[in-house]
């Protein structure tokens, strides 16, 4: 007797916190992990917000360093872009065989 399906399947790594992404049949969505600020709710449960939905590993880990980077300001375009890289390359490392 085979087991049902499981339609969405979830990648986890310490690498990419607070993001996971979930895999389906079709795509890839990256979520990440979000603390609900204590101004605008009293329930303080964590809630995952999707970021984006993509059709390969490589985009959907772009995805994730683009978010991180743009989550704080830089003081020149050169600091930005080296950030993004830094990040880019910690990522595709961990799938680098």
């Amino acid at each position: 007797m085979s087991k049902e399906k499981e339609y969405t399947r979830t990648i986890t790594d310490p690498s990419m916190e607070p993001y996971f992404i979930t895999v389906d049949d079709n795509c890839m969505t990256v979520n990440i992990k979000v603390m609900p600020d204590a101004r605008y709710t009293n329930s303080g449960k964590e809630y995952n917000k999707i970021i984006g939905h993509y059709s390969n590993l490589i985009s959907a880990l772009k995805s994730i360093a683009k978010d991180k980077t743009n989550s704080q300001s830089y003081d020149s375009l050169h600091n930005y872009i080296q950030e993004y890289n830094s990040i880019t390359e910690k990522l595709t490392q961990t799938i680098s065989i």
